[in-house]
């Protein structure tokens, strides 16, 4: 499965847009390589490590849609993507998008001093040092952004800089909230 995962998101990412199985999100530029999935793909749940140090599994967050955003601190778009990141996060969380940024520096001790000299002290970040989740999407390219449904599956992902403040962005976001899924 963690093969057939990956592949999938590789010749998605590759040749996007010649495949069948995924669809351009928007023509604007901003969401040029944001790419929704026809057929939710299954993932297999991985061990990771919360804000708070304590292992957790992937499967831990079914129950409400779950925006993962791997980045590191050696990676100049990740740093320029954090900023918007953390406002999208606190406006979309409250609205029910769990946002799960992951850093995966292989030293989780360089991240929050990294975070305090972007006067982002709050980011609270979770972190896969072993890269737990190369084993089910591709972590060759950060910053990347999987979303995934109520139920754990993957349903679109970006593998590029996003402007979050964008109102293109967000507006496309919308349709992953909970109440959206409902109407």
């Amino acid at each position: 499965m963690k093969v057939v995962v990956y592949l999938v998101l590789a010749l998605l990412s590759s040749s996007a847009f010649a495949y069948p199985g995924a669809t351009k999100v928007a023509e604007d530029p901003a969401l040029s390589r944001f790419i929704h999935l026809s057929k939710p793909q299954d993932l297999d749940s991985v061990q990771l490590v919360a804000p708070d140090g304590q292992p957790i599994q992937l499967s831990d967050l079914k129950g409400q849609p779950v925006m993962i955003n791997l980045w590191a601190t050696w990676c100049p778009p990740c740093v320029r993507e954090l900023p918007s990141l953390a406002r999208f996060r606190a406006d979309f969380e409250a609205r029910g998008l769990k946002v799960v940024p992951i850093a995966i520096d292989y030293d989780p001790a360089v991240v929050q001093p990294f975070l305090n000299q972007l006067e982002l002290p709050e980011f609270r970040t979770w972190y896969d040092s072993v890269n737990a989740m190369g084993q089910i999407v591709p972590t060759d390219l950060v910053p990347a952004t999987y979303i995934l449904d109520e139920q754990g599956r993957l349903v679109a992902f970006v593998r590029s800089f996003v402007d979050w403040d964008n109102a293109a962005v967000r507006e496309v976001m919308e349709r992953y909230l909970p109440a959206a899924k409902s109407q």
